[in-house]
């Protein structure tokens, strides 16, 4: 007997209008998942604000893939996960100990690790990371008409900033229209980076990515601000958010893409001869189901035609 779904009952927003082929793409999977997968995406309409935190990992030389990660939380359940994870700060790290994929060398961070992640799994949210394959990547072009379309202020800034400044806004965008509820107020909190370098920075991209958000859904979006980790108050609650796409993005950007992905859709991750030990841990983290933080990851790759792009769902299986 065919599976029969209701689709009034699904949570991405049908509304949701991307703009662009590649999100247009992730749109598409999501809603396919969602029709194999029951109660894929929680709901994050509740509360009156959605809590956005952003980083992005894979900018080295050696990488295949770039990361883009994503943590979209309703703000006002998050009390529960800002207990346990003041918890595992007080007994486990040193107030000055930011969580980060590059500093799990440090041994106090290594052992916090788990209890950190048990305790993000009380997070209301979804965790969305994209894998962008860097020949694609660097297939996209900016005309002159391309850069008179930005706000003069960051019109003439370097074309790879600018690139990964239009992925970061396309797919933050995609995933808060997807989300979101209407009147909803965003608070969009990313990583340092080149492209919000200095507050007038942050300042000037405010009403573009607003705006960019706008342009993902017909449905009317409330209060809008836009910053970054530096806005911490000091308790590190931004900071311990910010973390949580900085580790998935870390760990995922150590898979060896590279003559897998063409052929499976499904990586495990028991390759420990291949990945180091906190990516092991972090991806078998990634692969847990049914956890109020639910984890999503896709691949963005060129497609078997050239110039045509290709998007999938990564599943990653815990052992």
């Amino acid at each position: 007997m065919p599976m029969i779904v209701d689709l009034s009952s699904t949570r991405w927003n049908r509304s949701v209008t991307p703009p662009w082929g590649v999100t247009s793409g992730i749109s598409n999977v999501v809603r396919q998942l969602e029709l194999s997968h029951f109660e894929l995406l929680p709901d994050l309409h509740l509360g009156p604000t959605l809590v956005v935190a952003s980083d992005y990992s894979g900018q080295h030389k050696n990488g295949t893939h770039e990361a883009f990660s994503f943590l979209l939380a309703d703000l006002k359940f998050c009390w529960l996960w800002d207990e346990k994870r003041r918890h595992v700060r007080k007994t486990l790290l040193s107030d000055e100990r930011r969580m980060s994929y590059k500093g799990l060398h440090d041994g106090r961070r290594r052992r916090a690790l788990l209890p950190f992640l048990r305790a993000a799994d009380w997070i209301p949210g979804v965790l969305a990371t994209v894998l962008v394959d860097k020949r694609f990547t660097r297939s996209l072009t900016l005309t002159p008409e391309d850069r008179l379309a930005l706000p003069a202020t960051f019109g003439k800034w370097p074309t790879q900033v600018i690139q990964k400044l239009l992925l970061v806004s396309h797919l933050g965008s995609l995933f808060i229209a997807g989300l979101s509820a209407p009147a909803q107020n965003i608070i969009w909190f990313t990583d340092n980076d080149d492209f919000v370098a200095n507050d007038q920075r942050v300042i000037d991209l405010t009403p573009f990515f607003a705006g960019m958000v706008g342009n993902y859904s017909e449905q009317q979006m409330g209060h809008f601000r836009f910053g970054t980790t530096s806005c911490d108050n000091g308790d590190f609650m931004i900071e311990d958010l910010a973390s949580l796409p900085d580790l998935a993005a870390g760990a995922l950007c150590e898979i060896p893409m590279q003559g897998i992905l063409p052929r499976y859709s499904r990586i495990q991750v028991s390759a420990r001869d291949h990945l180091p030990r906190k990516a092991v841990s972090i991806l078998a983290w990634l692969g847990e189901p049914r956890q109020a933080l639910r984890r999503l990851c896709f691949v963005v790759d060129e497609g078997d035609n050239p110039g045509r792009m290709r998007v999938r769902a990564l599943e990653l299986w815990p052992d």
